[in-house]
């Protein structure tokens, strides 16, 4: 078990990419606390896998990434409970597509509020717990940070942002060896793609893909062990795509 006793946080853990990381987590070993704005979906959540794994070993916190006090009472929690946290997973984030013409004010400043303050506030507030032994820090990023995408300026500001984040902090925390990548993935059938997209926008995708599919959210969970485990010890400051060769 690659991550046997060490205690994780993963944001958007409820469904679609994060909840695959969270069965990936316990199945290697790890104690997991799931993070979600809907508590009715940590519920749900929890239920199911609590009939593969040691219910002992998880824990739900609802929260709104967007507050400063919910993130400070997960990171309390989470303590409280496990006595310590070595993985931050900030997958949490939400997408949309609308002409750029058309994006309010608010909705730009809230895209921001969740994909890229949200993660810059998790990663403020495990610091001082991760100090004491070392850490793991991962961020989903998109390959639309890089790629850009047709109505999506918003969405790959914010994640563009993620990688500036990514790269800085690893450099400023590596002396504590505190550990902070990134997993860019491409087109993942999640319910947030579904909802955002039509069949045609689904298509194109497959075409602009080697692989000329969408991967399951299954399919990433393997990067986020990877970054979490001490397999990955020398490696920081990477931004790994995960995206079937999506150009």
């Amino acid at each position: 078990m690659r991550l046997k006793n060490k205690v994780a946080i993963v944001t958007g853990g409820s469904t679609g990419i994060g909840l695959a990381i969270v069965n990936a987590y316990l199945k290697e070993g790890a104690k997991v606390v799931i993070v979600s704005y809907s508590k009715d979906e940590i519920d749900q959540a929890i239920s199911d896998l609590s009939k593969k794994y040691d219910k002992n070993n998880i824990l739900g916190v609802p929260c709104d990434v967007r507050s400063t006090k919910d993130v400070k009472n997960v990171v309390s929690e989470a303590i409280k409970k496990f006595n310590r946290i070595d993985i931050l997973v900030n997958n949490a984030g939400i997408t949309s597509a609308k002409p750029s013409e058309e994006v309010t004010d608010e909705e730009f400043i809230n895209m921001f509020d969740v994909n890229t303050f949200g993660v810059f506030r998790f990663i403020r507030e495990v610091i001082p717990h991760m100090k004491k032994e070392g850490g793991s820090i991962i961020n989903t990023s998109s390959m639309v940070a890089n790629n850009g995408a047709r109505m999506q300026a918003a969405y790959s500001a914010s994640k563009y942002a993620i990688n500036g984040i990514t790269t800085s902090c690893a450099k400023e925390l590596g002396m504590y060896n505190i550990r902070v990548n990134a997993v860019s993935p491409g087109a993942v059938m999640t319910n947030m793609v579904r909802q955002s997209t039509t069949e045609e926008m689904r298509e194109m995708l497959c075409k602009t893909c080697a692989l000329n599919r969408i991967s399951e959210p299954e399919e990433l969970a393997g990067a986020y062990v990877y970054l979490a485990s001490d397999e990955a010890s020398f490696t920081t400051g990477a931004i790994l795509k995960v995206d079937g060769a999506t150009q």
